[in-house]
């Protein structure tokens, strides 16, 4: 939108952008990239209300401010619609409970995609990966599981983002890390941050830098290998 020469005014409930997806270094420097190119983002602030105005919209934020804007784009996160599978008697906990070869709870029922929780020997927890990714390659777990050629599904995640001319991509997830590793310079718009947890590569995010994004995939596959099986029920 700012590309197009419009105002754009974020909201944004967390303490600082990105918070969900990756760590403070990379999210300050968006940030950066964002406010610099005139995007007013504030932080800490929860939509209240929209309200319908002749001509425009007013959005009501928590610092009691009220904004008249001519769009609305609301990015809230997703929600695992599983009531249904839940109805039909299928294990559920933010999404269908599957095993390392995407069997639910109930013979002969598969799932997969967004809605599937599977467990990862690599995190040592169940994973629901929101991501297309994710759908495409659970899917052809899931089409061997089935032909009796299953093998466990247990991959390093991997997801991207293109803001203005920055490419972000992210391999593995970063959650749960105990210390953080900056490569490059920020300022110069090329560089990545490696997380690690007890010593093993559990996630990199690399900013226009390929090269770090590719071979930081490729570790975090050797280095997690041998973590411990996830052993929750389901």
């Amino acid at each position: 939108m700012r590309a197009e020469g419009r105002d754009v005014t974020v909201l944004e409930t967390e303490s600082r952008v990105m918070k969900r997806v990756t760590g403070a270094e990379v999210a300050a420097f968006f940030d950066r990239q964002h406010r610099g190119r005139g995007v007013d983002i504030r932080l800490g602030a929860r939509l209240l209300a929209i309200e319908e105005k002749p001509g425009a919209l007013a959005v009501h934020a928590s610092s009691t401010e009220a904004f008249a804007v001519d769009v609305v784009l609301i990015a809230t996160g997703a929600r695992a619609n599983d009531e249904l599978a839940a109805a039909a008697g299928l294990a559920c906990a933010d999404g269908i409970l599957v095993d390392e070869l995407t069997r639910a709870s109930l013979p002969r029922v598969y799932a997969i995609g967004d809605c599937a929780r599977f467990p990862s020997r690599r995190y040592g927890r169940r994973l629901r990966l929101e991501c297309v990714q994710n759908a495409i390659d659970q899917a052809k777990a899931a089409a061997a599981a089935m032909r009796g050629e299953g093998e466990p599904y247990d991959p390093v995640p991997w997801f991207w983002s293109d803001q203005y001319d920055l490419k972000f991509q992210i391999a593995g997830i970063m959650d749960d890390h105990d210390s953080a590793e900056l490569k490059g310079d920020p300022a110069s718009a090329q560089f990545s941050v490696e997380y690690r947890r007890g010593g093993r590569l559990i996630a990199v995010d690399a900013v226009n830098s390929a090269r770090a994004y590719m071979m930081g995939r490729r570790r975090i596959g050797e280095e997690t290998s041998a973590e411990p099986a996830e052993r929750s029920p389901g």
